[in-house]
């Protein structure tokens, strides 16, 4: 075969620089209405080396709506091109979770669960105020994470005031419903009439206040890993967790191969609790991603945060009977203190405290049942008990008196749920459905949270939001999904 490409210097061909030169020159395809300015622009999402091309610009907003003449925040704004030169005319937003987490960040995330959309769709991402380039409200706490400290709930109250003190803005004006008019000035800004929503977790309730607020621009919507707006954050968390935990070890049971090696699960797990509320360890092991030595002071809390975030997904949660299993026949807790490290610093990094606590301090917290007794679960009271701490000390935006009630529209909607998602289990969607007539739930056996991951439901979403309807979409892919296989030794799955 005879190659046009010929090799350059490098290893480098002509054809790739070419490719480069069309990618750095070509104009982002958008409405003559369109005021904002778009350069090329590098993706990146913190506590990763991974990066993605992008176009980037940005939005002036008032900080507060009733006084546009004072002070502004800058809103960033980016775009996944779509692959067509003419793409449609109702582009993605897409919204992140958290609360706190930045859409621009997670492009590098979830793009390729966009790329079949993004063939005639640009993907929309803004960063929603208080997150990411959007006037980020980062806490010092963000900058070190203590993994040895005990809890001290006073000290995290100072930490909250500590952070307040600094920060860049107003917290009373990063709520989720004054975000959504800036999402709505972007859109007006580029120049669309009408748009299709995609939220994951908390991104759903987002997508859901959205389209409260302007109905009529939203053509389509899809809700991964559902938020109802009745809920109240935080409130359920450890009670989802135990409940999806004891999913994963009753399938664990039902399996041959896994029964077998371990048998007990749910005895083993909370003779393990049990044994760190007595007695926390320290456990000496390499940092998961500096590889230097570090001493961890492993406790019942903190062990109950590693569970909480092994159970984020399905292959995670693969390793979970394995891991409990190890730390009870041998008492070697390192590879569960390494996991407790890695996902404790990731958080950290990914999401901006302030914002988070700007939104749950403002929308949660007076909703929240902090007299319920959940001291006989996997997490216990830690999450109430820390919501309480800062909340107490942080600025409350004002949140409309209809914030919880259930959203009602006429627009097509596509939900979608883990079997075994620790944090908005399948039966939160079911009670989101109920005033959207139009809607359509599809629950993925043996999946955990942000289900849109597997290839099969981005095929299901990718066409629905081309037709922009539910009818005759096609998912019969979705009754093949199945759970990552349970490890049975550390080289994995039994063949």
């Amino acid at each position: 075969m005879i190659s046009l490409a010929r090799p350059l210097p490098g290893g480098r061909t002509a054809a790739l620089l070419l490719t480069l030169l069309l990618i750095s020159t070509r104009a982002l395809a958008l409405p003559e209405d369109n005021t904002i300015d778009f350069d090329n622009c590098t993706l990146s999402m913190p506590g990763s080396p991974v990066t993605a091309a992008a176009r980037c610009g940005h939005l002036e907003v008032p900080e507060n709506p009733d006084d546009p003449d004072g002070r502004q925040v800058r809103i960033h704004v980016a775009v996944g091109e779509a692959g067509s030169q003419t793409p449609a005319e109702d582009p993605v937003f897409f919204f992140a979770g958290g609360p706190g987490q930045a859409a621009s960040e997670t492009w590098v995330m979830i793009r390729s669960a966009m790329r079949r959309l993004r063939k005639n769709r640009d993907i929309v991402m803004v960063d929603q105020r208080g997150t990411g380039g959007s006037n980020r409200l980062q806490c010092p706490s963000e900058e070190v994470m203590d993994l040895n400290a005990a809890i001290d709930y006073d000290e995290i109250t100072r930490e909250a005031e500590r952070c307040l003190q600094q920060l860049d803005g107003d917290p009373r004006y990063y709520t989720t419903t004054i975000a959504m008019g800036d999402i709505d000035r972007v859109r007006q800004a580029m120049g669309y009439d009408k748009i299709n929503l995609v939220g994951v977790s908390y991104g759903t309730r987002a997508a859901q206040v959205y389209l409260r607020q302007y109905p009529d621009t939203v053509r389509s919507v899809v809700l991964d890993s559902v938020v109802p707006m009745q809920l109240a954050l935080g409130q359920e968390h450890a009670p989802m967790l135990d409940a999806a935990v004891a999913r994963v070890l009753a399938d664990c049971a039902g399996q041959d191969g896994c029964n077998r090696l371990f048998p007990n699960q749910a005895d083993e797990l909370n003779a393990l609790f049990a044994e760190l509320r007595q007695a926390p360890r320290q456990v000496t092991l390499p940092h998961p991603v500096t590889g230097e030595p570090e001493t961890l002071r492993l406790t019942a809390e903190t062990l109950a945060v590693a569970v909480r975030f092994l159970s984020y997904t399905s292959e995670s949660q693969a390793l979970l009977p394995l891991l409990v299993n190890e730390a009870l026949e041998t008492g070697d807790l390192r590879r569960l203190a390494s996991q407790a490290m890695l996902v404790m610093g990731g958080l950290t990094e990914a999401i901006a405290r302030g914002m988070e606590l700007s939104v749950m301090c403002s929308e949660d917290y007076p909703f929240l049942n902090l007299g319920a007794d959940q001291s006989d679960t996997l997490l216990g009271d830690i999450m109430l008990r820390g919501i309480e701490a800062q909340c107490r000390v942080w600025p409350k935006g004002a949140v409309p008196d209809d914030f919880h009630e259930p959203v009602r529209a006429d627009v097509p909607v596509l939900l979608l749920s883990g079997e075994r998602d620790p944090v908005t289990p399948p039966h939160y969607a079911e009670l989101v459905a109920e005033t959207f007539p139009f809607s359509l739930h599809l629950v993925a056996r043996g999946q955990a949270h942000s289900v849109m991951r597997h290839r099969c439901v981005q095929e299901v979403a990718t066409h629905f939001i081309q037709a922009g309807t539910l009818a005759q979409l096609d998912t019969e892919c979705v009754d093949t999904i199945e759970p990552a296989p349970f490890f049975t030794s550390l080289l994995g799955p039994e063949p």
